[in-house]
């Protein structure tokens, strides 16, 4: 992700954004696998990193606020507001590389401090009380 956004910042590509868009869709919108998930999968068989399971609710969430973030800087450049692509595609970048260098994900925290809150509401106003 972090290579594809800085690839399309820096020489003003459209390719890398459209694949970044498409990726994100799939991620965030349906259970296929996406060309950059399987790549990611290649990668840590061939270094023989190992595996490590996630809780999904979160990392759909992060993708759909990546599906956000990359369709609006391609937005952004196709109406000429290359600054503001810039600054939006650089939060992108920075979002990725702290998922891959530093396995933060934003949105996974940002999913747990806003979304997670207000579905626990929910489900607790939902729930009968054992004791009534």
């Amino acid at each position: 992700m972090a290579i594809l956004a800085t690839l399309s910042l820096m020489n003003h590509w459209m390719f890398p954004l459209y694949l970044l868009v498409g990726d994100f869709v799939l991620r965030a919108f349906t259970h296929q696998p996406t060309p950059l998930v399987a790549v990611a999968k290649i990668l840590l068989y061939v270094f023989k990193v190992k595996r490590k399971p996630i809780f999904a609710a979160p990392k759909k969430f992060a993708a759909g606020v990546g599906f956000v973030f990359s369709l609006s800087v391609l937005l952004l450049f196709l109406c000429h507001f290359n600054i503001t692509a810039y600054v939006v595609g650089s939060i992108l970048i920075i979002c990725a590389l702290l998922e891959s260098v530093f396995k933060v994900c934003v949105g996974c925290y940002v999913y747990d401090w806003l979304v997670a809150p207000i579905i626990n509401s929910r489900n607790n106003k939902t729930t009968p009380n054992i004791n009534d």
